[in-house]
Formats: structure tokens, sequence, C-alpha cells
């Protein structure tokens, strides 16, 4: 039985996912729009939405172009294409496997072939949940919606692996701690005082943006906590440890 809540997206979707059939590809809805769909939470109409598909991105053109409103390709080298249809924004990105250079801010892209390996490589089981169209069918090979219902922030791979794969995600995990009211693993936790100087080699850009995002979420001092206890906040503004000092009664005197 579909909730009802899942019924205008999956109808929204239908004709770019009965394009891909026709085809001969399969098309998912991806990351956050899965975990909010299950969580109940209203995306508005304007937020966009991701999919992923084992197309390579000339296919993906060559299947959207006749039903889009426009195209853009800024994100092609990255497997990403997006559109607009219907008034709504999309984004479809070919099944990959990402991982960084050891000291490079660019991600080294290959594409996969699987779903299960391109949820693998996500940042969080929570985001690591597809849902096909246009029949609706839930694939969470790291159980995701379970993390959710229990409240647990882990990653899919081992945490070091994934943030290896891209450092900045030690940093989102602030936002979905306090966003969501997750609970990091210990060993979550472990991973990111260990990795913490590898924020240094992601752009300031991305880390301002992903900080940006934690501080409007409605209480965002859950995440603030995280970033200064595990170390990460001293290679990106180290005034938040400071404050910690200041608000530690051991260091009043």
């Amino acid at each position: 039985m579909i909730p009802d809540r899942i019924k205008p997206l999956l109808e929204e979707v239908r004709p770019l996912a009965e394009a891909f059939v026709a085809a001969g590809h399969p098309l998912y809805l991806v990351g956050g729009v899965v975990r909010d769909l299950l969580l109940g939470r209203d995306r508005g109409a304007s937020t966009d939405i991701d999919l992923c598909t084992p197309a390579h991105p000339g296919e993906v053109k060559a299947i959207v172009a006749p039903l889009a409103d426009a195209v853009w390709n800024q994100g092609e080298r990255f497997g990403t294409i997006g559109l607009r249809m219907a008034g709504r924004d999309y984004e479809i990105t070919t099944f990959r496997a990402e991982s960084y250079e050891p000291d490079s801010r660019k991600p080294e892209v290959s594409f996969g072939d699987t779903i299960e390996v391109d949820l693998s490589r996500r940042d969080f089981t929570v985001n690591a949940m597809a849902l096909s169209v246009p029949e609706p069918e839930l694939i969470d090979p790291f159980g995701g919606a379970a993390d959710l219902v229990a409240g647990v922030l882990k990653t899919p791979l081992e945490p070091d692996v994934s943030f290896a794969d891209d450092p900045l995600r030690m940093l989102r995990a602030a936002r979905f701690i306090a966003g969501y009211r997750l609970e990091p693993t210990a060993e979550l936790v472990e991973a990111v005082r260990a990795n913490a100087g590898r924020l240094e080699i992601v752009s300031g850009e991305r880390i301002r943006d992903e900080l940006d995002k934690l501080l409007v979420v409605p209480d965002p001092s859950a995440g603030l906590w995280f970033v200064v206890d595990t170390g990460l906040s001293d290679h990106f503004l180290p005034e938040l440890s400071a404050m910690r000092l200041e608000q530690d009664p051991i260091h009043h005197h």
C-alpha cells in the first residue's frame, strides 16, 4: 500500500520515469527526497528532486530533452544532468562511485552499474535509500529507514572510508545531528576525531555553505557542540572552540 503522501510526487515524476523505462533504463528517486517522504516532511513545491539511473549523461540528455522546459549540463562531468519540467527542477545523476585523491579537493568520478553500489558511496544511511519509479519499491540496503526510526546517524560503509571519499561529510554530520535529532554512533564520532584534519583539503566555499545550512536549522546547538567536541571547528572556525571554553565551568575561576 503506497502512503497517500507519496502519490503526488510519484505522479509528478511519472513522465520522466516512463521515458527512462521506455529507453531501457531504471530510474530512482534518491537521497533527501526519499528520507523526507519516509518522515512525512513536506519538502515544498520549489524543492529540487534528485534521481539516479545507470544511463550515462549523454543518454540522460537524449531521454529528457522532449519532456524538459530547460536542460543544463554544468554537472555533466560529475555525471549529473539538470532539467526543469512543469516548474520543478530535477537533477538526474548516473550511478557512480566517487572518491577524493588524498590531497585533492576535486572528486574523481567513475560511473557504477548498480543502485546498491551507488547508495554505498553516499554520506549517511538515512540518505542511502532509493525509491524506484514509476512503480515504487524502496531500495534500502544499509538500513536507513530503521536508522531514521531509531534516531541513529551512521555511514553506509566504514566511516573512515566515507569521510575519505568526501571530508565535508564530517561537517555535514553536524547538520543531520541537529536538524534530524540523530545520535551519531561512537564509530562515526571517533572517525571524525581521527580525520578532522582532512577537512583542510575542502574548499572554503563548500565549508561555508555547509555551515550556513547548519546554522539555519531550528536548533543548531547539538551540531555546533559536535563540531567543537570532535575538533572539526579547529580547522575552519577556531573561535567556536574558544566559546566552548568560555561556557565550560572548569575554566571559570
